[in-house]
């Protein structure tokens, strides 16, 4: 809500994602429980980062949890598609998948690794009184609190941990953190608040 104006949003929790996709007994072999460094040969001159677990973040995080805890990199992906090309229909999903999954399984639809887990509000209804630079900032705003909403249960779990079975059958506690966004150029633009076109500098 911002200023008495309502978004409707449709979201799921994105732990029970998490623990769906861990516990599911078709990625029990595919599963990837620690970070690793890869390199091209035995000098360990060239390091190879081709998945999640060779990266650094996942090795930084895992160096500050508890004994036996193991990290899971959460990946959110929103793509905001026309259903139609004359109505101008459109809708805006959110996705979900995770770091410990092989990447080249995430594009699999086959799969099932990259879930849906929210429906954005695609309403061009935002105020009729407002300015069209007013109408950005509320599109913006309602970008973020709605993301907040639908993010807020992996706030706690990744304080915390959870524990949660896993498809080979062990229980194991597990830290969720948000790993990475992907959303293409006009959307990196509004979650970024730059402007479509113009460049900036960072």
């Amino acid at each position: 809500m911002i200023e008495n104006w309502i978004a409707a949003i449709y979201y799921r929790n994105p732990c029970d994602i998490m623990q769906s996709l861990l516990g599911n007994p078709a990625f029990a072999n595919d599963i990837v429980y620690r970070p690793k460094k890869i390199f091209t040969d035995s000098s360990k001159s060239t390091r190879i980062c081709n998945e999640m677990w060779t990266g650094d973040l996942w090795h930084s995080v895992q160096d500050k949890l508890p004994e036996g805890a193991m990290v899971v990199p959460v990946i959110i992906a929103t793509d905001k598609t026309q259903l139609t090309q004359f109505s101008g229909k459109t809708a805006y999903p959110v996705y979900m998948t995770l770091g410990n999954i092989l990447h080249l399984m995430h594009c699999k639809s086959s799969q099932h690794a990259c879930v849906l887990i929210a429906y954005l509000s695609v309403s061009k209804s935002v105020g009729k009184e407002l300015t069209k630079k007013q109408k950005s900032a509320r599109v913006q705003q309602i970008l973020y609190n709605s993301m907040r909403v639908v993010l807020e249960p992996l706030k706690e779990a990744e304080k915390h941990g959870v524990e949660v079975i896993f498809g080979d059958w062990h229980v194991r506690c597990v830290y969720p953190i948000l790993a990475c966004y992907v959303a293409d150029y006009p959307e990196q633009c509004l979650v970024t608040c730059c402007k479509d076109g113009v460049k900036t500098t960072i």
